[in-house]
Order: structure tokens, then C-alpha cells, then sequence
């Protein structure tokens, strides 16, 4: 770690010793790799430059009193505090912010254990004063902090996740506060359930206009199962024009939350074409839920539609795709089914919505599912009008295997496509592949069985000259 270094870099020689130790600035950042001895002529060394505090549970020689008491006396000289837990209990390490102000504070980082922010007291800090008017970043993840009592503003970012001891018009209030925010997530707030921004927030929010705050230097959106009544109002409220990336993960839609939500995003179409602009990577990935999630560009959509008929489905899928920007018709997708049973008509509609030039499909074992209901599809024409194969546009395949439960059915399709007659009964044939990946898919130890070369002999000998990969590596 960096102090552990400057600590060797101490013993080279004298001279070095005497250059390191009489540069203050190269001693501000001090961790709990090191041992207390040296936190704390670290510590010493620092002088008065202002400090970068970091505790991460995970890579410790301090002991968690020794560090805390070191770096507590000389708190107004923090700049930085962050704090990374592994054990649910976290409240040692808020001893000094509870009782006393952080002058200098800049950025402030404190990251409880899995699950620990579900439970126990709501912390106030800086014995209830407002933060510190520097403090400019603010990550609180499974912590139950009084977000209130901070009256925070002027934020350039700002994380909560997984954390209660807040209400939705605490983090408006944040917002409003904040025109300049550049990076805002939020992410699996369960306290805000059943919660709505106070009168007050809903007036202000009208009274410049709907939507009405203006965040023109956002430039990351990341909202992950927060209640949907404040996700609606969220998204409906504010223009961010420089959006870089827009993340949105919604809990389960029920048919009632659909138009509510499609009508939050309108708004924000031009923002997202612009985004799609430019597409860095266009992925659509379907679980066994019916979690749809579109990463395209600076976009990242999911949508948990398993409550959804296939018609409200549809529906909402056909939104997105008419309505993110007529580039979404031009785009060339990755198609990832992670263990989805699909209803033919809907991969038939998929097949005509959009083109698909990559395909992997993931079987999961332990759930003993298998590609049964996937693969025969991929085999032939299909019987509705107007007939078409399939994703007839696949170039790279990929999938995983299960040995025991025999993996024919994937060398009929691979043949079936290749040795398919273009026009034939009017059907154009599908593209050959030119890549097929595959990998062990089985339970068992993590390292995979020796090859089954027998299986891929033929796997390459139905290919017709593609590339074929086993874990990761080319085929002969």
C-alpha cells in the first residue's frame, strides 16, 4: 500500500529518509495497512497539510481503537474520510464525526457490511450541526445515517445504497440543493417504500415549472430499485441535458406502472437519442424473470416485466424501442438469455423488432433448466407468417454445455442453419455463424472436464469452416 512504500522508501538510505520524512505532502494519506507505531509518525510527519483517511476492514495490521484514536485528534485536518466494514458492527469508527465537525472535509465515504444498514440506531452526525460547507461527495452504503440533520448542498456526487434513517424529501431537498451535482445513485432504498416527497418539495418542484430542476452538470444517472412512485416523480422532475450515462433498474412493473413510468422518460428522449448516438456496446439480456436489460451506449434500461402479460410486455418493449431514438432500429444487438423460457410468438416478435447479430444463451444447472426450449427453435423456420428462421441474422453463437444430458440438439441446429437453402419455400436462409463458442455449463468442481473431442469434432465438422472455441480457447 502507499504508506506501507513510503515506509520502505524511509530505509533505502539516509538521504532518501531525510528527502521522504521532510515532505509533508507525501504523508497525507493514511490507511491501517501499517502498523499503530506507524499511523502514527505518519501522523506526525503530516504536520498540518490536510489528510486522506481511509479504513478498509479488509486489509488491517492497526487495530480498529489505535487507528481511530490516532486519526480522531487530528480530525480537523481531515480532507478525506473513507471507511470499509466487513462486520455489522460499524458504529466504533463514527465516534469522532458524531461528536465533532470535520472542518476540512471534503469527501465522505462510509460502506457498512451486507444488510447492516437495515437495522440498529440512526446516527446523527457532527453533533447535529450541517455538514461541512467543502464537503462536496457523499457515499453512505448500508449505513443508517440521519441524512436530515446534514442539510446537504452544493454536492458534486452523491451515493446511497442499501441504507436507511432517510425519507424521499431528504434526498429531494439534496437535489434541489445541489444544481452543480455531476453523479447521482441511488440504489435499493427500502426505507423510501410507500414514500412521497413532502408538499413542500411538490410545490417548490411546481412552482419553476414540470419538470422543473435543472441539473445541466449530471452527467451519471444511476437509479436501482427505488419505489416506483419516487422514480416516477424523480425522473419526471429533473433535465439533465449532458447526461453521460443513464442507469434505471425498476423493482417488478405491474400493467398500472407502466404508462406512469413510460410518461416520467418522455421528457428525456433527447437526452438518450444522444446517447444511443454514439453505441459503445448494444446488449439486450433476458432472464428467467422476464428481466429485460438494454445497454446501449450511455443507456442502461432494465426492466423487471415478469408480472406483465406478454401483450403489456410487448407493449412496453415496443415503447423503447420507438421512442429511444430511431438509431435503436439501426443497431446490431448482443442477445444474452440467461436461462429464459421463452414463449415462441415472443422470440417470432423479437426476431422482426430487432436484429441480433451475437447470441448467447446461458443455462443455468442447479436449477436443472436446459436449452430444450430454445434450441429446437433455432432449428427451423418458423410456422406464422411471414416465415423466417429464427434470429436469422446470428453471426457469433455461444452457449454452455451439460454433458450428462447430451448436447445433440445443438449440433442439428448448428447444421440445420448452415445447410439451410436460401429461398428455399420463399425463406431466406439464416447468416452461417462464424463464431461458436462454447463452455462446460455443468455443477461440479469450477475447473472444467477435459474436452469431449468427439462432440466438438463434430461441433467443427457441421460448422462449415467457422471458428470454433472451447473455453475460451480456439479450436485447431
Amino acid at each position: 500500500t502507499y504508506l506501507r512504500d513510503l515506509v520502505r522508501l524511509t530505509l533505502v538510505c539516509k538521504r532518501w529518509r531525510w528527502i521522504v520524512e521532510d515532505s509533508a505532502v507525501l504523508w497525507t494519506k493514511i490507511d491501517a495497512t501499517v502498523g499503530r507505531s506507524a499511523v502514527r509518525r505518519a501522523l506526525e510527519l503530516a504536520g498540518d497539510t490536510l489528510l486522506d483517511i481511509t479504513f478498509n476492514e479488509i486489509n488491517v495490521e492497526t487495530t480498529r481503537g489505535d487507528f481511530f484514536q490516532l486519526v480522531g485528534e487530528r480530525i480537523a485536518h481531515w480532507r478525506s474520510f473513507v471507511v470499509v466494514l466487513t462486520l455489522w458492527n460499524w458504529l466504533f469508527a463514527l465516534d469522532d464525526i458524531k461528536k465533532e465537525k470535520a472542518p476540512n472535509l471534503e469527501r465522505l465515504q462510509l460502506s457498512g457490511a451486507d444488510g447492516a444498514g437495515h437495522g440498529g440506531i440512526v446516527v446523527t452526525l457532527f453533533g447535529g450541526q450541517s455538514a461541512p460547507p467543502k464537503l462536496k461527495d457523499v457515499t453512505l452504503a448500508n449505513i443508517k445515517i440521519n441524512l436530515a440533520s446534514l442539510r446537504l448542498g452544493g454536492l458534486r456526487s452523491l451515493t446511497l445504497e442499501q441504507t436507511s434513517g432517510m425519507s424521499s424529501t431528504d434526498i429531494m431537498d439534496i437535489i434541489l440543493g445541489s444544481p452543480g451535482i455531476e453523479f447521482l445513485c441511488l440504489s435499493c432504498l427500502e426505507s423510501l417504500t410507500g414514500q412521497v416527497p413532502s408538499q413542500q418539495a411538490l410545490s417548490l418542484r411546481d412552482s419553476f415549472g414540470n419538470p422543473s430542476i435543472q441539473l445541466t452538470s449530471l452527467l451519471h444517472l444511476s437509479l436501482d430499485h427505488i419505489p416506483m412512485l419516487f422514480l416516477e416523480f424523480l425522473l419526471s422532475s429533473i433535465i439533465a441535458p449532458q447526461l453521460e450515462t443513464l442507469e434505471v433498474n425498476c423493482e417488478s412493473l405491474r400493467p398500472q406502472a407502466v404508462q406512469p413510468l413510460l410518461a416520467s422518460l418522455q421528457h428525456h428522449v433527447p437526452t438518450v437519442t444522444r446517447l444511443l448516438a454514439d453505441p459503445r456496446s448494444s446488449q439486450i439480456t433476458v432472464t428467467y424473470l422476464a428481466c429485460y436489460q438494454f445497454i446501449i451506449g450511455g443507456l442502461n434500461l432494465t426492466l423487471d416485466m415478469d408480472k406483465l402479460s406478454s401483450d403489456s410486455c410487448r407493449e412496453t418493449l415496443e415503447w423503447v424501442f420507438n421512442h429511444l431514438g430511431a438509431p435503436v432500429e439501426d443497431l446490431s444487438f448482443h442477445l444474452l438469455l440467461d436461462d429464459w423460457h421463452p414463449d415462441p410468438s415472443h422470440l417470432e416478435w423479437l426476431t422482426r423488432r430487432i436484429t441480433v447479430t451475437r447470441l448467447t444463451l446461458y443455462n443455468d444447472p442447479y436449477y436443472n433448466t436446459d436449452l430444450g426450449e430454445i434450441i429446437p427453435l433455432l432449428s427451423r423456420p418458423t410456422t406464422s407468417a411471414p416465415t423466417t428462421w429464427i434470429l436469422p441474422q446470428v453471426e457469433v453463437f455461444e452457449t454452455n454445455l451439460i454433458w450428462e444430458e447430451g448436447n445433440d440438439g445443438i449440433v442439428e441446429m448448428i447444421n440445420d442453419r448452415h445447410s439451410a437453402e436460401d429461398g428455399k419455400d420463399g425463406v431466406a436462409a439464416p447468416v452461417p455463424f462464424r463464431e461458436i463458442w462454447l463452455s462446460f455449463g455443468g455443477q461440479g468442481p469450477h475447473n472444467p472436464p477435459s474436452m469431449n473431442m468427439e462432440f466438438l469434432q463434430i461441433v467443427q465438422a457441421v460448422a462449415n469452416g467457422a471458428d470454433v472455441y472451447w473455453e475460451k480457447e480456439k479450436l485447431p
